[in-house]
């Protein structure tokens, strides 16, 4: 049992008086990124049969506007209130969440059920540890890179830097932490210290997958007479250059955090409220987009991580199109 179904369950018997149950609901009619992202259980709370979607531990917390497209997405499928179970949400978000109405509790600590039960207090429960399965931007940047555009097996780890464009601290890093997720083995031959991965292709990304995130640090509406000279093209207008589907009215761009506020700084572009008056989207990345992808778009890989979460069907069924056709 997850912690966070043990956390669940300790707190809504101190608030129903009783041990609730708890029975699994089947969840087959879900899209594939809903049944990784949430366990879904049903419960009667306040005499109500709720769904209680459990995020596991696997991914970051979501924004606001994420949890509300998973909701409406879980609900339409599953016809029934659904709750979000969250590890922790931060103030400003929980704000937001309720402004927006979505159901929400963090076990321990607090609860929001419109109509039903609201308690919003601060609390300071046991922490839950922030999953340390997840690869650090630096990691997966450079699996993404061995996958893409270059095998790194048996290359010196002083090199693999430099193709790479991270400090040999920062690699060795890395190294450290994909030996620790049983994702390569390091090897020494002499004074070079050489990273060999068994899994390759199809396989290694079927791997490590779980242990990948969205690139996206940040997203801006602005304007701009032409785009940045670092940015490349990003988001539903790079699927639709890959895959079938259409774009947005307005185009999406990405580029490095760090790009993104030199640009700014540099007048290159001013943000927006909102779309109505922008002239494209911008993504603020972890990492460089043109390192596993090309000056001119970012990486099919990097590219399902950016969308893998969004409540479109219609995206995830390209999504799933854009990964068979990568040529491993």
């Amino acid at each position: 049992m997850s912690l966070l179904k043990q956390d669940l369950l300790s707190y809504l018997k101190n608030i129903l008086g009783e041990s609730p149950e708890l029975m699994a609901e089947p969840a087959s009619a879900l899209p594939l990124f809903l049944r990784e992202r949430y366990e879904i259980y049903a419960s009667r709370i306040f005499g109500q049969r709720f769904l209680l979607a459990l995020e596991t531990g696997e991914y970051e917390r979501g924004s606001p506007g994420e949890y509300g497209r998973h909701v409406d997405a879980l609900k339409a499928k599953l016809t029934n209130p659904v709750v979000l179970v969250l590890p922790n949400v931060p103030a400003y978000n929980r704000s937001r969440m309720v402004q927006l109405g979505i159901p929400f509790m963090v076990p321990g600590s607090q609860i929001f059920i419109p109509n039903y039960w609201i308690d919003l207090r601060e609390r300071y429960p046991r922490p839950t540890a922030p999953s340390r399965s997840l690869l650090s931007p630096a990691a997966q940047c450079t699996m993404l890179y061995h996958l893409l555009r270059e095998p790194l097996n048996g290359i010196p780890l002083r090199e693999i830097a430099l193709k790479v464009k991270y400090s040999t601290m920062m690699m060795s890093k890395v190294k450290d932490e994909l030996e620790a997720a049983g994702i390569c083995r390091v090897v020494r031959n002499g004074r070079s210290t050489l990273l060999e991965f068994e899994s390759s292709g199809r396989e290694l990304w079927e791997q490590i997958r779980p242990k990948l995130r969205s690139p996206i640090k940040k997203t801006l509406w602005v304007r701009w007479s032409e785009p940045a000279p670092t940015a490349v093209l990003a988001g539903l207008t790079a699927l639709s250059r890959r895959t079938m589907i259409d774009d947005d009215d307005l185009p999406t761009w990405a580029l490095t955090q760090a790009e993104m506020q030199q640009q700014m700084e540099n007048g290159v572009y001013t943000g927006c409220h909102d779309a109505e008056t922008a002239q494209a989207r911008l993504e603020a990345w972890s990492y460089d987009p043109r390192l596993p992808g090309d000056n001119l778009m970012v990486d099919p890989l990097s590219l399902y991580l950016s969308l893998q979460h969004m409540a479109d069907e219609r995206v995830q069924q390209q999504l799933e199109q854009l990964i068979a056709e990568v040529k491993w």
